[in-house]
């Protein structure tokens, strides 16, 4: 069966990972003060990928970046 669209895979730089990590650790201590389940690594990239994906836009001299609203997106998980 042929597949279209995207690839289900997305590599990571090593410094990307690193940084989804630290993310992580300081999420997960957030979490667990508010008596909330800890999220793992693949689960918050999934939802910071959800969050701002619609966000995205690319200016007019080709940078990509976020508009993101107010002073931050409240994250239900």
């Amino acid at each position: 069966m042929e597949r279209h669209g995207m690839p289900t895979n997305l590599r990571l730089t090593n410094q990307e990972q690193e940084d989804l990590r630290k993310k992580a650790i300081e999420i997960n201590k957030i979490l667990v003060r508010q008596g909330m389940q800890p999220m793992k690594d693949s689960e918050l990239a999934h939802k910071i990928l959800e969050i701002s994906i619609t966000c995205a836009y690319v200016t007019s001299s080709g940078e990509i970046k976020l508009d993101l609203p107010g002073d931050g997106v409240e994250v239900k998980k």
